[in-house]
C-alpha cells in the first residue's frame, strides 16, 4: 500500500512545479470549453451573422462533439495521480488547458460583440492546441506514450489544434470584410482563397513531417480534410474559387501523405 501513496518529496516536487494546478485548471479549462459556447454561445440573427467568405458547410461544425468527448477523456486522464509528473503532461498539458480555456472565452467575447478580441482567441486556440499537438505527436514518435494514453490524449490534440487553425481563417475571412478591411466581392475571394491556402500549406506540413504517422498528426489531418469538405459543400455555388482552393488543399494533402508513407 506504501508504494501507492506517493512520497513527501514527489508531492512536494509536484506541487512546486505546478502538476496539480495544471491538473486542475486543465478539468476545468475542459469544462468550460463545452458549457459556455453550449449554455452562452453566439447568437446570430439575420443581418448581425458574419459574412460567408469561405465559412463551411452547417453539418461540418458537428466536430465539436468530439472535440467536447474527447477534450474531457483527456482531462478525466490527465487528473489521475499517476500522470501527475510525467514530463509528457508538464510539455503538452499547460498549452492544451489554454486551449480548452481560450476555446470557452471565445463564446462570451463574441456574444458580447468583441469580435477582435474573439479573434485573438481562437488564435490562441490554434497555437496552444497545435503546440500541445507537437508533443504529443513527439511522444507518441519516441514511444514514450502507451496506447491508452495515446486514445487519451491524441483525439483532443488533433482534432482542436486543425479545427482551430480552420476556425481562425474562416473568421478573419469574415472580420476582414465585416469591418471594411477588404471590401467585398472579388478581393474578399481572394482574400479568402489566400487563408484557405495558407491552411492547406499547414496540412501538408504535418502530412509530411517526421510525426506524421502518429495517430494525433492523422487525426490533425482528418479534421482538417473534413473543414475543407465543408467549405467545398458550403461553397460550391455561393463562391467557386473558394470551393476550388479548398478541394485543391484537400487533394495536395492526401497526395503528400500519399507520397511519405
Amino acid at each position: 500500500m506504501r508504494d501507492l501513496v506517493p512520497s513527501l518529496p514527489v508531492r512536494v516536487r509536484a506541487a512546486a512545479s505546478g502538476d496539480s494546478s495544471r491538473q486542475i485548471l486543465t478539468c476545468a479549462a475542459a469544462a468550460a470549453q463545452v458549457l459556455l459556447p453550449t449554455f452562452y454561445g453566439p447568437r446570430f440573427r439575420g443581418e448581425d451573422a458574419p459574412p460567408n467568405v469561405i465559412q463551411p458547410a452547417s453539418y461540418t461544425f458537428a466536430v465539436w462533439f468530439p472535440i467536447f468527448a474527447s477534450s474531457i477523456a483527456y482531462a478525466v486522464h490527465q487528473a489521475r495521480g499517476p500522470a501527475r509528473t510525467q514530463e509528457i503532461w508538464r510539455a503538452a498539458g499547460w498549452p492544451l488547458a489554454g486551449a480548452f480555456a481560450a476555446t470557452g472565452i471565445w463564446a462570451p467575447l463574441v456574444r458580447s460583440g468583441r469580435f477582435w478580441s474573439a479573434q485573438g482567441a481562437l488564435a490562441a486556440i490554434a497555437v496552444l492546441a497545435e503546440s500541445g499537438r507537437r508533443q504529443i505527436a513527439r511522444a507518441e514518435r519516441s514511444g514514450v506514450l502507451s496506447t491508452a494514453e495515446v486514445a487519451a490524449a491524441a483525439p483532443a490534440a488533433g482534432m482542436l489544434a486543425a479545427w482551430g487553425q480552420a476556425a481562425c481563417g474562416v473568421n478573419l475571412a469574415a472580420m476582414l470584410v465585416a469591418k471594411d478591411v477588404v471590401p467585398a466581392g472579388p478581393k474578399a475571394a481572394t482574400a479568402g482563397a489566400a487563408l484557405l491556402a495558407g491552411l492547406g500549406a499547414l496540412g501538408s506540413r504535418v502530412a509530411s513531417g517526421p510525426e506524421r504517422a502518429s495517430v494525433s498528426s492523422r487525426v490533425y489531418a482528418g479534421t482538417l480534410l473534413w473543414a475543407f469538405a465543408g467549405v467545398v459543400i458550403g461553397q460550391r455555388r455561393r463562391s467557386p474559387s473558394a470551393a476550388a482552393t479548398a478541394a485543391g488543399a484537400a487533394v495536395t494533402m492526401v497526395v503528400v501523405a500519399a507520397r511519405h508513407r
